[in-house]
């Protein structure tokens, strides 16, 4: 076979096949199966660290020397303490309980009063004894800090706005149904308004007369107009009362 008709694919396959016997052949030689270390280099040796001091047994401190931080707290406006109340979002419609309608401080008394959703009024007295499960931590001219069931909370004073007294002064008036009474008619007094009916006009006659001997009320102001679903009634009951004289005349021709 000559040379020159191999193709570009068999140089290359055998350029690859001659390296990989070459790396082969020098592995089996001992190619990177020791590594030695180099000389020690006074330059290249590394210092030691610098020791640190050691640390103070009380790096706080006792507790005495941050009370000018509680006494005068930083994120306060006017640098006072203040009681405070974190309240998740599920329990933010337990606050409308109770209201805060009433204060009364005097250097040796402070009291609160409360309203609840029964309008019971609640007087809390600071120190004292907790009333319907709430008890009164501070008092500020138009505050309140309450603790109870739910938890601490602050109640704000809400103004009276006067609804109240005019609701409880002025109750509802029980209206009560007047009863007109029909007086009874004696017979002396059938017969004179009987001779009392002009002529050509038909008395009433006794079937239409009231069981017990009362009269109709008489009517002596204009009527009111009629309303539809009487005029329907009324033509309803003409047209049955019609019928049934049809009724009445067909029976008597076939008699």
């Amino acid at each position: 076979m000559r040379i020159d008709a191999f193709s570009v694919w068999t140089w290359l396959f055998a350029t690859v096949a001659g390296w990989a016997a070459l790396v082969c052949m020098l592995a089996l030689a001992g190619m990177g199966r020791s590594v030695q270390l180099l000389r020690d280099d006074s330059q290249l040796i590394r210092q030691k660290l610098p020791s640190l001091p050691a640390s103070a047994a009380e790096h706080f401190g006792p507790f005495t020397r941050y009370g000018e931080i509680a006494a005068r707290p930083v994120f306060s406006e006017d640098r006072k303490p203040h009681p405070f109340l974190l309240v998740s979002g599920e329990n933010t419609s337990v606050e409308s309980d109770v209201r805060l309608t009433g204060v009364l401080i005097t250097p040796k008394f402070k009291m609160a009063t409360l309203t609840n959703e029964q309008n019971q009024s609640l007087r809390i007295r600071l120190g004292g004894d907790a009333v319907n499960g709430w008890r009164l931590i501070s008092l500020q001219p138009r505050s309140a800090t309450i603790e109870g069931a739910g938890g601490t909370r602050t109640l704000e004073l809400q103004p009276f706005n006067g609804q109240a007294s005019r609701n409880a002064n002025n109750p509802p008036e029980n209206k009560v149904p007047t009863m007109v009474e029909h007086p009874v008619a004696s017979p002396s007094s059938e017969a004179a308004s009987a001779a009392l009916v002009k002529p050509g006009t038909s008395a009433v006659s006794q079937s239409d007369r009231v069981p017990g001997g009362q009269q109709p009320a008489a009517v002596t102001g204009p009527q009111a107009p009629e309303k539809p679903i009487d005029a329907q009634i009324r033509a309803i009951r003409e047209r049955i009362e019609a019928r049934r004289r049809q009724l009445q005349q067909q029976q008597e021709q076939q008699k």
